[in-house]
């Protein structure tokens, strides 16, 4: 039987999934979301696998921070995951966040980092639960 944090890491990977497929085919804006939502996911994943409460937020500091040992992993992420959170409205909707991101639409530069980054946090927080 599938254990909750692998169902949650497997929404997370399929995410990641699709994320590369929308940059091969030039979708920055659902890569970004699709990254924003792998990272958010893999967070979650990580506080079922402890067995934690995660609060219903898409705020993805914000659930870092309730995880102190894997926040400690991700710091050198912390900046491109902050830059990321921007991601959840203003990448979906054209009239999202007056202000959010500049108000242009995300990049092929934005899509490459949200992927870069939402590959290495998940690769982080698979390795972690796989070595304890």
């Amino acid at each position: 039987m599938i254990k909750q944090h692998e169902k949650w890491l497997h929404k997370a990977h399929d995410d990641l999934s699709f994320a590369h497929l929308g940059l091969e085919n030039q979708y920055y804006s659902q890569v970004c979301f699709l990254s924003q939502q792998c990272i958010e996911k893999c967070i979650k994943g990580y506080m079922v696998y402890q067995g934690m409460l995660y609060e219903r937020t898409h705020n993805l500091i914000k659930l870092l921070h309730t995880v102190a040992d894997l926040e400690e992993d991700l710091k050198s992420t912390l900046t491109e995951i902050r830059f990321i959170d921007e991601f959840y409205i203003p990448a979906r909707y054209p009239d999202g966040i007056p202000g959010g991101l500049k108000d242009q639409a995300p990049t092929e530069k934005h899509a490459k980092l949200a992927l870069d980054t939402a590959q290495r946090v998940y690769e982080i927080v698979s390795n972690k639960i796989r070595k304890q």
